[in-house]
């Protein structure tokens, strides 16, 4: 039989299109005059619906990996021993280099082990630099725990924290709730948190990319990116600070 067929992932798909046509329809449902809405209507909001329901339930699953990771695999201090590299390409078309560790160390029982790291990075390691990974025997790369997979683990929780907002808040609109704790709680994360760490985010990326410029490790960066890279971080840092004072002052009106 064909549904005997059907993986877990499938199930969770077709499961994920009956939510969201049913939530498409009580949404129009709610916000029609009438009570009527039409199919191209459906249609276009359950394919919203789905599209931030799959991305939010997607995000979950990888960022639940990586938590259940840092908490149970074995560390190690792990050298580098060799870099891969590959080309990826754009939307227009442009390559960039990407490159990938190789790393060596030995586990608890006392193996060896030569392994690639599941981090690919426009920055190329020095052979010899020390990492931190995570490991289990039977693993087909070994879970990277340095900053900047921490920093791109970060990025991913603040876009879950953004579309798990708006599905929230779809799906009690469209059950019927009153939407004004929904839209204060929404000013206040704009606010409070995406604002902020959104220039944080700026702030931490363009840093990162000059630190790399100056320790060698990104030495194909143009000169005039670096000094654009700099000169955004001087503002992003006065913004910033600007938009603190801002909150306090607005807080202690308040």
């Amino acid at each position: 039989m064909i549904l005997l067929r059907i993986t877990g992932y499938g199930w969770t798909a077709i499961a994920l299109m009956a939510l969201s046509v049913l939530v498409a329809i009580k949404i129009l449902k709610r916000g029609s005059r009438y009570g009527k809405s039409g199919c191209i209507g459906v249609g276009y909001v359950s394919l919203v619906v789905f599209i931030l329901l799959s991305l939010s339930t997607t995000l979950a699953g990888v960022l639940g990996r990586f938590v259940v990771n840092v908490i149970t695999l074995p560390r190690y201090e792990a050298k580098v021993i060799d870099i891969s590299s590959y080309q990826d390409k754009d939307s227009r078309n442009r390559s960039t280099t990407m490159y990938k560790s190789v790393v060596a160390f030995v586990t608890e029982d006392g193996t060896p082990v030569e392994i690639g790291t599941d981090v690919s990075s426009s920055g190329r390691r020095a052979i010899g630099d020390i990492v931190k990974v995570g490991y289990r025997p039977g693993m087909p790369t070994a879970e990277e725990l340095s900053g900047g997979k921490y920093i791109l683990m970060g990025g991913g929780a603040f876009m879950l924290l953004i579309m798990g907002y708006f599905v929230v808040a779809g799906i009690m609109y469209a059950v019927g709730a009153r939407m004004e704790v929904f839209y204060r709680f929404g000013m206040n994360l704009v606010l409070y948190v995406i604002f902020p760490v959104a220039m944080l985010f700026l702030l931490g990326g363009m840093g990162y990319a000059v630190i790399l410029y100056f320790m060698g490790r990104k030495p194909d960066m143009p000169v005039w990116a670096v000094v654009v890279c700099c000169f955004f971080c001087f503002i992003l840092l006065g913004g910033m600070l600007g938009y603190i004072r801002m909150l306090t002052e607005r807080r202690g009106r308040i």
